[in-house]
């Protein structure tokens, strides 16, 4: 499937540029809509339809929340690590692939790795106009809601029935402004081939997480296959390159996770005062619970590591991201780019729609308002009130997928699960008031770690046999049990119902709202601007740079040399300690291989595991990160010292040859 450029995207390359930079949303562009006319003024560069196609297929979404690329015809994906380590945990038996490493001798050696896929952009179409028809016609914002759902599932159903073996996705752009169908080519039988050390890759570990200079080689390698045979590549991959010099003009292509670049100073102002410091407590909390329990046992440990390098991440990214939304600099940078946007409007003759600001901004006070009561009177994933919700589910609609869940909740004691929940309630009562009746009912005046064992040893719902007896007399046994599980799932239905009843209102006003400005933004921009991320397939450009930092200056790369001294200045100690393998390897390496290198490319979760790709499209790095100060982008770009961080493939390279003596690879690779 190709991709015909419309004359659209042959816009005038200054006013593009100019209302990229006013509203700061930065370059995560789309393969439907590509800004030649930039590229040609920027960078001297028009690429062809055969050059954007190669591009799109030869990038693949992984899993549920990273990137990745084809790099040979057979069906080889480089990924991160830290993108694929969960599911090598799930395959690696006795043995610790994860910590260790895996290279796979042979084809024959791949291991499956179960429930993983990768997804392949094939085909787009744009579906504003089916998507909202009647939407306009209908009597409010909760009607509306219901018209555009309808709409979206007949779309689907139809594209599943003329295009049976390709997944379709109903893909929203600037907030619902436009629509676009997204059919993917699904590859679900995707096998381990290669990953290094877990201390090669997460060098430096959480302290050296969102910085730069940086000294990770964080890459993994699987393969897709179809019908028990390599996927055929042929022509959709990238060629393996030597890697970029500085200054050099690069792509990078991948699944951005979500941006919130298009939320007015309102809505943001949600994210800073409710839902970000609400998250990052939960994080905080979490954390320092898992650690506890990975310290008190080698075997938890090994179960827990990936979790813990996970909320590790996302600690530190909340914890950045917070401190941008609450910097006044930040703050005034938005408001400025809020009041050109307003100015725009009112120049364009619409000055009456700048109430849609005003009316956003009462609706995020609700929206505050809901927050503590919407994610704190739940069951809080604790497995027994999970199996209690399930039974009362069960008992109001009579599903036997209902059943099902209540038999699927694992309800044996669990000290891990039952510190989660009382951690779950120690925040609850302190983000809702005295008298809430969650608290009333699952506390009942007691402490949380009391009262959660209370509830853990007063119910009889993890036994087996009780559990039976209840499916088995229906809907009337469930109402008459007094068991105190049950009676807390009813507390939390009954207030659970009403919070999502008011949370579907506010969204459904918010989405009217943002579609509206969303509309604003056509109108005074025109195709000038490129929309939020939303995990599906962009394209950025940038180039090869360092950058000032810390009253010095941060290279474009960094070299083997560092990754060693690094080591040695904290004499080898967690987490700046290399593999034993490494450490043996010293000799054989070049010392100026390149390690790490930034650049100026449009970046955000999501877009790890993402190929940087030359102008021939070579691949000429990894992306695996991004630097503290690229942390702001998620809200507002900028590129003054704002980098994202890759891996050089000649790292991988010197690492797949001189410690991991992985020639069969090495050959497939063409080095």
């Amino acid at each position: 499937m190709t991709v015909r450029l419309s004359a659209v995207v042959l816009c005038a390359a200054l006013p593009l540029l100019r209302a990229q930079d006013e509203l700061g949303l930065g370059k995560m562009w789309t393969f439907e809509r590509p800004p030649l006319a930039y590229l040609q003024q920027e960078y001297g560069f028009r690429p062809d339809e055969a050059w954007w196609n190669r591009m799109r297929l030869a990038s693949l979404r992984f899993g549920r929340g990273c990137s990745a690329s084809f790099v040979s015809s057979r069906g080889l994906i480089l990924t991160n690590h830290h993108c694929a380590r969960d599911a090598i945990a799930k395959v690696q038996g006795a043995a610790d692939w994860v910590r260790d490493g895996f290279v796979a001798a042979t084809m024959a050696d791949e291991v499956k790795l179960p429930g993983l896929t990768v997804q392949q952009l094939v085909r787009m179409r744009d579906v504003t106009a089916e998507v909202m028809a009647g939407v306009a016609a209908a009597a409010d914002a909760g009607a509306a809601a219901a018209v555009r759902e309808q709409n979206r599932e007949r779309l689907l159903a139809a594209a599943r029935a003329a295009d049976p073996g390709l997944e379709p996705q109903l893909v929203d752009l600037f907030h619902g402004g436009v629509w676009q169908l997204y059919q993917y080519r699904v590859f679900d039988d995707v096998r381990l081939v290669m990953a290094p050390h877990l201390q090669v890759a997460h060098f430096g570990g959480d302290p050296d997480n969102f910085v730069f200079p940086r000294y990770a080689i964080d890459f993994a390698f699987c393969r897709a296959y179809v019908g028990g045979e390599p996927a055929d590549t042929t022509a959709s991959h990238f060629e393996w390159g030597d890697g970029p010099q500085e200054g050099e003009l690069v792509f990078l292509t991948g699944n951005p996770g979500g941006t919130q670049r298009l939320l007015t100073a309102a809505q943001l102002g949600y994210q800073r005062e409710a839902r970000y410091p609400r998250v990052r407590e939960l994080i905080d909390n979490r954390l320092a619970i898992l650690r506890r329990f990975a310290a008190a046992d080698a075997k938890a440990e090994k179960t827990l590591r990936t979790s813990i390098l996970g909320l590790e991440n996302a600690q530190k990214l909340y914890r950045g991201e917070l401190a941008a939304l609450t910097d006044p600099t930040f703050q005034a940078r938005k408001a400025a780019a809020e009041h050109a946007f307003q100015t725009r409007v009112e120049r364009s003759g619409r000055g009456g729609e700048i109430e849609v600001w005003r009316q956003l901004e009462r609706l995020m006070q609700e929206k505050k308002a809901l927050d503590a009561p919407l994610n704190f009177q739940t069951t809080g994933g604790l497995p027994l009130l999970l199996r209690a919700a399930a039974l009362l589910d069960f008992a109001a609609s009579g599903e036997q997928a209902e059943a099902q869940k209540a038999k699927d909740a694992v309800c044996a004691r669990d000290a891990l699960q039952e510190a989660l929940f009382a951690d779950h309630l120690l925040r609850a009562q302190r983000r809702l008031p005295a008298d809430d009746p969650y608290l009333h009912e699952l506390l009942a005046g007691a402490a949380p770690v009391a009262a959660v064992q209370r509830l853990v040893e007063g119910s009889r719902l993890g036994d087996d046999a009780v559990l039976a007896a209840l499916l088995e007399g229906g809907a009337q046994a469930i109402a008459v049990a007094t068991d105190p599980a049950l009676l807390a799932a009813r507390a939390i239905r009954r207030l659970g119902h009403e919070n999502q009843r008011q949370q579907r209102a506010i969204e459904a006003k918010e989405a009217a709202l943002t579609e509206r400005l969303a509309r604003l933004l056509f109108a005074v921009y025109g195709n000038d601007v490129s929309p939020d991320a939303t995990f599906t397939l962009r394209w950025s450009d940038g180039r090869v740079a360092g950058y000032p930092y810390n009253g010095t200056l941060a290279p474009w790369r960094t070299v083997l040399h560092g990754l060693f001294a690094r080591a040695a200045e904290f004499d080898g100690v967690h987490p700046f300690d290399l593999p034993q393998d490494w450490l043996l390897a010293k000799d054989r390496l070049d010392m100026t291989t390149p390690v790490d290198f930034v650049c100026t490319v449009d970046s955000t979760g999501g877009n790890s595991g993402s190929p940087i790709v030359d102008r021939d499209l070579r691949l000429a790095g990894l992306l695996f990160d991004g630097n503290m100060e690229s942390l702001a982008n998620e809200f507002l770009y900028g590129e003054r010292v704002e980098r994202s961080v890759c891996v050089h493939p000649q790292a991988i390279v010197e690492a797949l040859r001189k410690v991991y003596r992985a020639t069969r690879l090495l050959r497939e690779l063409g080095r």
